[in-house]
């Protein structure tokens, strides 16, 4: 079957949240928890209507698992791909497969996180990371994952099609410029091209304003 025959096979119907910022005193699973009730709840089921599973944690390994004992679930379909921000991108394509073959019915795609409060921090995953996750041909370099790689890939297409530094500046922009449309957001003051570009630098080409935040949620 091909992506295009998929076409209209399968629908997001709910949507949940539990708040971004800071959540102190919250667990990564607590929030996950949060999140996902509210998402099946705005589909109008229950969790006993979820038997397909995605989730994935910058914490765990096989964080899988522990959500499906936490919410109670006996999943049919599981995916725990983890690609940093872009992992839950990458399990829809899954799970609309999983949900055409009759694998299962109901996929609960959710995430939760205390990166900004909780006591592992973010230099404490990179550390951990290096040991988990061996990169050989980085980690001589001590980069900044995943920003080094980001920055790198940036260099690359400035490379190969010209882009301009402040073309690249416009992604972060762009960005602001929805979260002030956003009463949720946690950054909702005006930025512009310039304040991108003379913003700290913390990995060439990119700035500490071209980097996604740290929150909880």
């Amino acid at each position: 079957m091909s992506i295009r025959e998929l076409r209209g096979k399968a629908a997001i119907v709910g949507v949940g949240h539990a708040g971004i910022g800071e959540a102190h005193g919250f667990s990564a699973m607590e929030i996950l928890g949060q999140a996902a009730l509210a998402a099946v709840a705005d589909a109008g089921l229950t969790l006993r209507d979820i038997d397909g599973l995605a989730t994935c944690s910058s914490a765990a390994s096989m964080w899988a698992l522990p959500v499906a004992e936490y919410l109670g679930l006996r999943p049919q379909f599981i995916d725990s791909t983890m690609l940093g921000g872009s992992s839950f991108i990458a399990h829809l394509m899954p799970a609309i497969m999983a949900l055409e073959s009759g694998q299962c019915n109901a996929v609960l795609v959710c995430y939760g996180s205390t990166q900004k409060t909780g006591t592992f921090s973010r230099k404490g995953m990179v550390d951990a990371f290096r040991m988990i996750d061996p990169q050989p041909y980085e980690h001589p370099y001590a980069p900044i994952q995943p920003l080094t790689s980001y920055a790198l890939a940036a260099s690359r297409h400035m490379h190969e099609f010209g882009t301009t530094r402040e073309q690249l500046a416009e992604v972060a922009v762009a960005a602001r410029r929805w979260a002030q449309l956003n009463p949720e957001a946690v950054m909702r003051d005006p930025l512009s091209i310039d304040d991108v570009l003379s913003a700290r630098m913390v990995s060439t080409p990119l700035t500490v304003r071209d980097c996604c935040l740290v929150t909880d949620g």
